[in-house]
């Protein structure tokens, strides 16, 4: 076998494995997807901490907020994983039932109470009984 042949198989092999690369992170990728939600709009919530879900593949922050109406909204505050929380100086202690909170956080497209408040880079701000978190 010629240096030629060789060379078009060690190609087809390498485009396979990509290939193949490719094909399994996709759903990866698209688990991280922030496209629900609005990241030129930011917004700010201030009211009670209802639960704080310590777990992976994401922290989760539960907080009632007084609407404009005087109602109360549920909200629902997805955070990074509890590895990248920590990181960011945050614990499981962190936040506690019945903590009165401020927090920023990019909203649902769609008008559901969901917001997005970290990513592997950044937390945006939370500020639990007057004491801003790391």
């Amino acid at each position: 076998m010629g240096a030629g042949a060789e060379m078009k198989r060690t190609l087809k092999g390498v485009l396979a494995g990509l290939g193949t690369m490719a094909v399994l992170c996709a759903p990866a990728a698209a688990h991280h997807g922030n496209s629900r939600y609005d990241l030129q709009k930011t917004i700010t919530l201030t009211g009670t901490v209802t639960g704080f879900d310590w777990g992976n593949p994401h922290c989760l922050v539960h907080m009632d907020v007084k609407g404009e109406k005087g109602e109360v909204q549920h909200w629902t505050l997805e955070l990074a994983s509890p590895f990248t929380m920590a990181r960011a100086g945050w614990s499981k202690d962190s936040l506690m039932n019945g903590d009165m909170v401020v927090a920023e956080t990019h909203p649902a497209r769609n008008g559901l109470m969901l917001g997005i408040s970290s990513t592997s880079h950044a937390v945006m701000r939370f500020v639990v009984n007057g004491k801003a978190i790391p």
